[in-house]
């Protein structure tokens, strides 16, 4: 994924220079600003707009940013990958967590989790990871019946009624 490789350029820098979450929230204002923005956010990604052009429209629009971040713009923009800003900047919250030990989770469940339940699940998942530091985050989706999922690292436990009604069914 070229995406990740930029993040990890850019966190490499960020972490050498000591401004992991400074970069986060240049991220954050970028993409608030282009989100505001449709044309500027055209104007940078357009292959037919003049490269020199872009980069001018970048130092001009963000001069009060740190300067290794302009000129990691720049060179989005001179390597015709400005589209994938977003990409970018998801793989560099995702390095910034690892980095400082946070893992997110997500519960899904039929319904807001009570607070005695969520303090269960997060002492359960801290046994699973001990070196981490849990981010939990419940939301609801009404057609899980009973039970949860849990979603952590790109994988995904299902422990919902509706999943165990499945395997039930498959192995009969």
């Amino acid at each position: 994924m070229v995406e990740y490789e930029y993040a990890k350029a850019i966190f490499e820098l960020a972490v050498e220079e000591k401004k992991t979450e400074l970069f986060l929230d240049y991220f954050n204002g970028l993409l608030d600003v282009l989100s505001t923005s449709k044309d500027f956010y055209k104007f940078l990604a357009s292959p037919l707009v003049d490269t020199k052009e872009k980069i001018r429209g970048i130092q001009k629009v963000f001069n009060r940013l740190d300067s290794t971040f302009i000129q990691f713009l720049c060179v989005l923009v001179q390597a015709n990958r400005f589209d994938l800003v977003e990409a970018i900047e998801e793989e560099y919250k995702k390095l910034l967590s690892d980095f400082n030990s946070i893992l997110k989770i997500e519960v899904i469940s039929s319904e807001k989790l009570a607070k005695k339940r969520q303090e269960e699940i997060s002492r359960s998942l801290a046994k699973r990871y001990p070196d981490k530091k849990l981010f939990i985050e419940n939301s609801v989706n009404p057609k899980i019946l009973s039970g949860l999922q849990i979603i952590c690292n790109g994988q995904s436990l299902d422990l919902s009624l509706k999943n165990r009604l499945t395997k039930l069914k498959n192995s009969l």
